[in-house]
């Protein structure tokens, strides 16, 4: 990018160019974004386990061979729970499906016999149910069929999709962990031609960032799934691996795993199992405690090296702006922003 012979409006216009290039490019690759964007946080976050694996590997080709198994390896372990999450939709999806054709024309649901015994509240409660959603029951009926054969069809148009942009991220990454050696000296290159050597500092703590990121936020999300699945076994609750499962994915994102296991404490709950679905709310809110407070702050914290408020306003941010991938983005682009400004405080203290 060095052109000492160009003038003003010519290196000017050369910008202006490549500025326009890269919009179009992007516009272009719009729809595979999310997949790109997938494949370099994949690729970060399990660097420090491709080392090992690429030095198993010897010959020309290992290079090859290092990318093609390590891609296969990560594609198993993030389809095979989405085949299974799947299966147990479909499976719950026909299950509803048949208990809605076999159920009475009208007349509203009978409640759990718990909540009919509440003190004060039961008869109340009793009393808005009937009159609320028994005269609606039977007309009701009649669209609520339809509907869920609507939502399941929804549930397979986004699953094909969710698996499609999946491929697209495998393929991207393995290509990524192909090129591993020389993006690692283009791309600093090309940044420092562009903005200087400062930015190269921007990208470290981008990437690190990344890195941590995916430790305190995956690692610490599969471990309460994992906890909350003994948990539900314990209790009685039904499906206690998809429910697992389902609570390790909320688990990702702040403040959405109670929303997992508050679910499964109502479902308990509505069996007259209220004993269970308090210990249930307890547990979760014991593990989602000390993940939140004290595992994750010091696994990202100290890996981003930024203070747990930012990493948590970047990864709330990062999911408003670009969506789930955001959890990784969002923290990358403060550490970075965190970085840029500690730099210029540098600066002007030895300025």
């Amino acid at each position: 990018m060095s052109t000492p012979d160009l003038s003003f409006a010519q290196k000017t216009a050369r910008y202006v160019l490549i500025g326009l290039l890269v919009i179009l490019g992007a516009w272009m690759l719009r729809l595979f974004l999310p997949a790109l964007c997938w494949a370099i946080v994949l690729a970060i976050g399990t660097s420090s386990l491709y080392n090992p694996w690429l030095a198993r590997f010897r010959g020309k080709r290992r290079h090859i061979w290092a990318a093609l198994t390590f891609t296969i390896i990560v594609g198993i372990v993030l389809i095979a729970p989405l085949i299974f999450g799947g299966i147990v939709a479909v499976r719950e999806a026909i299950s509803l499906t048949r208990e809605l054709l076999l159920s009475p024309k009208d007349g509203a649901p009978d409640l759990p016999q718990w909540l009919l015994h509440l003190p004060l509240a039961g008869d109340w409660i009793h009393k808005v149910w009937v009159e609320n959603v028994g005269d609606a029951a039977a007309t009701d009926a009649v669209h609520t069929k339809p509907a869920v054969y609507e939502w399941t069809r929804l549930v397979g148009v986004q699953l094909i999709r969710r698996l499609s942009t999946l491929a697209f991220t495998l393929l991207t990454l393995y290509f990524v962990y192909l090129n591993r050696d020389a993006l690692r000296t283009d791309v600093p290159r090309v940044s420092r031609g562009l903005f200087g050597p400062s930015v190269e500092g921007l990208l470290t703590r981008g990437a690190e960032a990344i890195r941590a990121t995916v430790n305190g936020i995956v690692l610490v999300a599969v471990a309460e799934g994992a906890i909350m699945t003994g948990v539900y076994a314990v209790a009685g609750a039904p499906h206690p691996i998809l429910f697992g499962a389902v609570t390790g994915v909320l688990a990702m994102v702040p403040f959405a795993a109670p929303v997992a296991f508050g679910a499964v404490a109502l479902v308990l709950g509505s069996h007259g199992a209220v004993s269970a679905a308090v210990g249930v709310m307890v547990a979760g809110s014991t593990v989602l405690f000390i993940a939140d407070h004290f595992v994750r702050p010091i696994i990202i914290g100290e890996g981003a090296k930024l203070p747990f408020l930012w990493v948590l306003l970047g990864i709330l941010g990062g999911i408003e702006s670009f969506g789930l991938v955001g959890i990784f983005l969002g923290p990358a682009l403060m550490a970075a922003l965190v970085s840029l400004w500690r730099s210029w405080v540098t600066e002007s203290q030895t300025g």
